[in-house]
């Protein structure tokens, strides 16, 4: 059984909020965040709450859906309640076949409204059984201020959501790995009913910002120019989150230059022991470092885990615990413990 050792690095402080709320207080958005993905710190926030609505970012947990089904090697075929749609698509028409692969792609890269429509009704067989459980995935998320209608993004009934709850959505999403390797994708290829084709990503921060990994671009009339952007930078990755916003491209990449400046590096590191059995000697002492960077260094905690003994020899370097790294509570980063000596097998006590 795992011994724990937790050591506090520093006591908590005042949170540094007149550092974070003074950045970007010119973005255009109407609505706008920037988190810290892995600890869902809020970096920049306007208006992060207002329920509005959201466009083809919808198209997110959509896709996200698809992804956690495990059944993206099956094989749609379209029917024309899934090619019977407005606005931006792939073209699908009734007969056509396609992998639910391909519809991910297919909505994460060109926005496809017939390709959200597929992969609802393949999978849940209908909009409203869909929308069901595109509510039921925010709720486990923690998305107070959404409400799913559609699977696309369209304008229509009370479909909404928020900045920041669309920034939880993100975050969730790019832990997959699935749906992280295909949303970063400048250009990917798909197979309509045999055929190939090349789809290009709407998204030109791909392009613009060195470090971005996705995410998706959205706009109806009623939501105006909507987009949700991540960049990984110095072990790092930042979620950016724009609703009704004019100048969202040149807003992203100003956010993200802002909040960039907002993180500290940190090095943790310490010397623990652990009794050791069999050895000359009764005690090992074992090290960890780990490089990190957080806003706020002061929040950091770290936990240590290991057996209550191990059993000689060790050779220094050997890996025998595991240290978790966590920032305001939430996991971070984790770093090996590693045997800081050498420590021999007693051969006199098999004498008896």
């Amino acid at each position: 059984m795992f011994k724990k050792i937790s050591a506090f690095i520093s006591a908590l402080l005042l949170f540094l909020s007149f550092g974070i709320t003074a950045v970007g207080q010119d973005c255009s958005a109407a609505s706008a965040v920037v988190i810290d993905a892995a600890s869902g710190e809020i970096l920049f926030e306007k208006d992060i709450y207002t329920e509005r609505s959201m466009a083809s970012t919808t198209k997110i947990m959509t896709s996200l859906i698809a992804c956690e089904s495990g059944g993206l090697d099956s094989i749609v075929n379209i029917t024309a309640e899934m090619a019977d749609t407005e606005g931006t698509a792939l073209g699908l028409r009734e007969g056509d076949t396609i992998s639910l692969y391909d519809l991910v792609v297919g909505m994460l890269l060109a926005s496809g409204n017939d390709a959200a429509n597929a992969t609802a009704i393949f999978i849940a067989g209908s909009f409203e059984g869909f929308a069901a459980m595109m509510n039921e995935r925010a709720r486990q998320i923690g998305m107070n201020h959404t409400l799913f209608v559609s699977p696309s993004g369209l304008d229509g009934g009370n479909h909404h959501s928020c900045a920041y709850d669309m920034a939880l959505l993100t975050a969730q999403a790019l832990k997959n790995d699935i749906f992280a390797s295909v949303c970063k994708a400048r250009s990917m290829e798909i197979t309509v009913s045999g055929k190939k084709q090349t789809l290009y990503n709407h998204n030109k921060l791909l392009y613009q910002i060195d470090g971005c990994i996705g995410v998706k671009t959205g706009f109806t009339s009623k939501a105006g120019r909507c987009l949700i952007s991540a960049v990984r930078k110095n072990g790092n990755t930042m979620i950016c989150v724009t609703l009704n916003d004019g100048d969202d491209w040149n807003d992203h990449k100003k956010l993200y230059s802002q909040c960039e400046k907002l993180y500290k590096e940190k090095k943790v590191y310490s010397v623990v022991e652990v009794n050791i059995v069999g050895g000359v000697k009764n005690v090992l002492t074992a090290e960890y470092e780990k490089e990190i960077r957080v806003v706020n260094p002061q929040l950091i905690t770290v936990e240590v885990y290991h057996f209550p003994f191990i059993y000689a020899p060790v050779t220094k370097g050997d890996e025998i615990g595991i240290v978790i790294i966590k920032y305001k509570e939430k996991e971070i980063a984790r770093a090996p413990a590693i045997a800081g000596e050498s420590v021999e097998y007693y051969a006199e006590q098999e004498r008896g």
